[in-house]
Parts: C-alpha cells; sequence; structure tokens
C-alpha cells in the first residue's frame, strides 16, 4: 500500500485525456503536489480564464509548457521549400512513432519504502505527413506573420517567428536562447510524445501566451544547447479567444527559483518575489476561415485547416468530460483517403483538450477543408451543410 500527497494517481489504463497529461512524472522526475494541482487545473482548461492561471505565481500559459518553432523568418523558409511549414504541419524532424511501452514514476506517491511508485504506460502511435508548401501557402491563405518579435527574460531570449490563428486555437513558433544552455525547460522525445516541454522548477523565469495554452514541440533535430526551435499548439482561453491584431507574450523574472517560491506560500497580491515582469505584444494576421459540418443529431463541428472543435450540445451529450466518452475521430476526404485523429491506440495531433459539451483539437498537419467529404466521431458522421 502506498502513502499519497494531495495530487490523484495516473492510472495504468489510461484514456485519452490521461494521456494528455502524461509528462508527470516522466523520466523519474517527481513533482510537488501543487506544481501537480496547478497544471492539472490548467491542462484541463478551456472555457474559463481562472482555470488557466498558474497558481499565485500569476501567468497564463500551460504548465508543461514554452519553447517553439524556427529559426528565421518564413520568407527565408519560403525560398528553402517552405521549411517552417514542413516542420509545423510536416514531417520534417520528425519520425512517426510506434505504440510502445513506458515506465514512469507516479507524482506524489511513494511505496512504505520510502521509493517512487512506478507505472508501465502503454503510448499512442503518432503518424506524421508529409506537407507540400505550395498546398500549405495556398491552405494558410497569407493569414500568418512574418516579421519576428523578440525580448528578452532575465538571461534567456524568446523570439516569436511566426503566429497563426483560428479563433478556435493558435500555432506558434518561436525560438528560446541562453548563452550558458537553455535551462527554462525540460523536454526530449518522449515529452514531444507526450504533453511537451515543461518548465524546469530549479529557474527562475516563466513566460508564455496569455491567449492559449497547449503543448510546446521541441524540434530536437534542430536546437542545440542554447538555443531552441519550438512549435506550440494552443487551444484559445475563455474571454482571451476572441483575438484581433496581436497576441501577448507575457514573461517574469524571479528572485529566487520557482520551486522555492512555492514554498513561501505567498499571500495572495503579493508580488515582492517578481524582479521583472514584462507584456510584449506580438502582430498576428487575420484568423483562417472556418465551416462547420453538422451531424443528424444537431451536434456540430467547427473546423479550420489547423483545428476542430466539436459541440455536442443539440446532439448527444457526452457524460462528464467529453474526452473521456470518445474513442475514434477521423476526417475521409472526397478521394477516400483518411487522416485518422485518435483513437484507442493512435494519437496523430498537435494537443487536445476537453470540456464537458465537446473538445478542441490542433492538428499535426494541414487539412483542407473544402476537400473534406465527411467527419467521423464514433461512428456518427457530421457534414457541411
Amino acid at each position: 500500500m502506498s502513502n499519497e500527497y494531495k495530487d490523484d494517481i495516473l492510472a495504468p489504463d489510461i484514456s485519452i485525456e490521461e494521456f494528455d497529461h502524461i509528462t508527470d512524472g516522466v523520466e523519474d522526475h517527481v513533482f510537488s503536489a501543487s506544481y501537480n494541482a496547478r497544471k492539472e487545473s490548467i491542462m484541463k482548461s478551456v472555457k474559463n480564464d481562472k482555470k488557466a492561471k498558474v497558481s499565485h505565481l500569476g501567468i497564463k500559459v500551460a504548465v508543461a509548457a514554452a519553447a517553439l518553432v524556427m529559426a528565421s523568418p518564413f520568407v527565408v523558409n519560403a525560398a528553402t521549400g517552405g521549411e517552417l511549414f514542413a516542420r509545423i504541419w510536416g514531417n520534417e524532424g520528425k519520425s512517426n512513432v510506434a505504440s510502445h511501452q513506458v515506465t514512469i514514476v507516479e507524482s506524489g506517491k511513494i511505496d512504505d519504502d520510502g521509493n517512487p511508485v512506478t507505472v508501465d504506460v502503454k503510448m499512442p502511435k503518432i503518424e506524421y505527413a508529409a506537407q507540400d508548401p505550395d498546398v500549405a501557402d495556398k491552405l494558410l491563405n497569407g493569414k500568418y506573420t512574418t516579421e519576428p518579435v523578440s525580448t528578452t527574460i532575465g538571461d534567456t531570449t524568446v523570439t516569436v517567428e511566426t503566429v497563426v490563428h483560428d479563433g478556435m486555437g493558435i500555432v506558434a513558433a518561436y525560438t528560446v536562447e541562453r548563452a550558458g544552455g537553455v535551462n527554462c525547460f525540460n523536454y526530449s522525445q518522449l515529452d514531444n510524445e507526450a504533453k511537451g516541454a515543461w518548465f524546469n522548477e530549479d529557474q527562475n523565469i516563466m513566460f508564455g501566451f496569455e491567449e492559449g495554452a497547449g503543448k510546446i514541440w521541441v524540434d530536437l533535430e534542430r536546437s542545440t544547447d542554447t538555443k531552441l526551435y519550438c512549435y506550440e499548439y494552443m487551444v484559445t482561453i475563455g474571454s482571451k479567444s476572441s483575438i484581433k491584431d496581436h497576441i501577448t507574450l507575457f514573461c517574469q523574472e524571479y528572485k529566487d527559483t520557482r520551486a522555492n517560491i512555492e514554498k513561501m506560500n505567498n499571500e495572495k497580491g503579493d508580488t515582492s518575489y517578481i524582479k521583472d515582469s514584462k507584456s510584449v505584444k506580438v502582430p498576428v494576421a487575420d484568423k483562417l476561415t472556418s465551416e462547420t459540418f453538422k451531424s443528424s443529431d444537431k451536434g456540430t463541428i467547427k473546423i479550420s485547416p489547423i483545428a476542430m472543435k466539436w459541440d455536442s450540445t443539440g446532439g448527444k451529450a457526452p457524460k462528464g468530460e467529453a474526452l473521456d466518452s470518445v474513442s475514434n475521430v477521423k476526417i475521409t476526404l472526397n478521394d477516400g483517403s483518411t487522416y485518422l485523429v485518435f483513437d484507442e491506440n493512435t494519437a496523430s495531433y498537435g494537443y487536445i483538450c476537453g470540456d464537458d459539451t465537446g473538445f478542441t483539437v490542433l492538428f499535426n498537419r494541414l487539412v483542407d477543408v473544402d476537400n473534406i467529404a465527411k467527419i467521423t466521431i464514433d461512428g456518427t458522421d457530421f457534414t457541411l451543410k
């Protein structure tokens, strides 16, 4: 029998949503109870701004968050064969992942001998698709940024290269640099397969986008110790989802490590532990257009080339967390080919987040909405009406 802290255990037989939290404890890390509580509340948030705040550190960011995408502006990538698009939504720097078993440490749990409790978890397969640069340019229709925006917090520089959004989700490409080696993130191939890069508590900065929360995929092929190339796939958050001409990169530097600050348990409103704080406006282009597909039971799916949002309201409402009631999502194109977004053994997406009436998924490839014959969720077909 094991001794429990305040957080929940990760069950061996995991659901899609539980898989979405699998970086809790990967690679022999055991997190504090408060850290896990924050992570859980943030990652399950999609409609409520309050659920997207990180404890009293007060920064809106996916806790497993923050290193993203490419090295040079899109105009340069366009000249080199659209490498940016091929890395964000294609298979450049990525390889298909077969389903496999991993052993993780269950955060906040120890056995009677004082050792961390481990559990074997089956990781789903992930499939990527090649991205033709000309097709990508057509689908994005010029609705992406090309001018880098850079800021420095502490001794770390973040440069946002490209942003694309559609009202449901945001995809951002940026680099993270530090002369002595980037130390703000923990990242690995396994993190890329699971929740993505996450902030290291033994350093003193945090940053993220106020308008979204999601997953950071670090390009391990291009990154070095001193410069990370990352792609962040985010679901828009509550009232922040109405993006006009910019998104906000919010950065904070603290007087001590984040772990030590958490132990201080500062009173609400006390900001004495903050050394520096800044908000940087990152210009965005117009949002991508989307179409609405409907089922016979009046459920709806709003879809763009980068994301889709299922709303079961009016249809068969799921019981509790929507992702717990869904086992298969597939997009069928007019030529009969299919994109299996996820099933019990597959997780071919950038990021997914559920709520009580549906979910939003950021794709790991661009989808030609005009070429969709139907979208199928657990046997129910949605077609363009």
